[in-house]
């Protein structure tokens, strides 16, 4: 039996993962998932320059950052991989949205690869229509020579329950109270990727400061401190920061709030002004907002995070904390 690409379905074996988007949080989720079906799954690695500047020249201008970021990393598993897995996220559980450039992720990174190589996708969808994933998962068997069943229990019993899960599994939730403490919001694929956050949590940490994310926060709390927008269908990403930024803006050890947003994120447009309208209306906390793309240079970026540490009260303490 033949998939629609024309492939056979046992040649199949080795699924190329970018580490991107979405992904980067999950790799190891859809990693144990394809090797629980008997395959060799490869992840693209950490971001590098070479990775950038490649999805920078397959992408179109307008697409932001992590996008192209993503594109690149999918670009470097060509030829490495038999096909590269890109799934479809429209929504991961009800009541809430994904980022519009998830759920059409795999056609634009198709179109920027010039079809070069195979890929596999799966759409998820548990907000308007979860029998459109149980569909995607059937098409996936067959692609991979599969029964239908076998590919839906490993998605069950391995993706599913981690896609929403109360904790990421690369993250920590544990606070231990004291530190002054600086709050890093934006989405995960941005500030935890080294390069793409120009290593931001990691200047905050070697400057004396304990630094805490929305994931640091369980998600049942992020998801308590969204009202009212836990009611609608809102995105996903934008229920993390809002609810996240809303449980670290009460800790009392919370000494300023870093948000690192994408030019050209819509999402980051509208969730951004209500955090600061929020921080702005409450507890008067010191708020630095940076938006960059792939133009922006790490020096200007540096005298920035100074210049936003050197206007915190304690700054000097901390300083002279870490001299001693």
């Amino acid at each position: 039996m033949k998939s629609h690409h024309g492939a056979e379905p046992s040649k199949l074996k080795v699924i190329g993962i970018p580490e991107g988007l979405m992904i980067f949080e999950q790799k190891q989720l859809w990693k144990k998932f394809f090797e629980s079906l008997g395959c060799h799954a490869v992840c693209s690695g950490h971001t590098t320059k070479r990775i950038m500047n490649s999805g920078i020249e397959l992408c179109c201008n307008e697409t932001c950052l992590p996008v192209k970021a993503f594109t690149g990393h999918a670009a470097s598993l060509c030829g490495k991989a038999d096909c590269i897995f890109i799934p479809r996220y429209s929504s991961v559980c009800s009541h809430e949205k994904s980022c519009p450039k998830f759920c059409g992720l795999p056609d634009e990174v198709r179109i920027s690869l010039n079809n070069k190589t195979k890929f596999l996708e799966i759409d998820i969808d548990f907000n308007r229509d979860s029998k459109k994933t149980q569909k995607s998962l059937d098409l996936l068997a067959g692609e991979l020579g599969r029964s239908p069943k076998t590919v839906r229990d490993a998605f069950d019993s391995i993706v599913k329950p981690g896609l929403a899960a109360e904790v990421s599994p690369n993250r920590s939730c544990s606070y231990e109270p004291g530190a002054p403490v600086l709050a890093v919001l934006g989405h995960p694929y941005m500030i935890f990727d080294r390069l793409l956050s120009m290593n931001l949590i990691g200047k905050l940490q070697d400057a004396g400061y304990r630094v805490m994310t929305p994931y640091d926060v369980r998600r049942s709390v992020r998801r308590k401190n969204v009202a009212p927008f836990l009611s609608d269908s809102f995105f996903e990403t934008g229920l993390d920061m809002l609810g996240g930024a809303q449980a670290l803006v009460n800790l009392p050890e919370l000494a300023g709030m870093v948000y690192l947003s994408s030019f050209a994120c819509g999402i980051d447009s509208l969730v951004l002004e209500i955090i600061e309208h929020k921080i702005r209306n409450g507890r008067r906390i010191p708020f630095l907002k940076i938006t960059i793309d792939e133009h922006s240079g790490e020096a200007g970026f540096d005298t920035r995070i100074e210049a936003f540490l050197d206007m915190l009260p304690n700054t000097e303490s901390i300083r002279r904390e870490k001299i001693v």
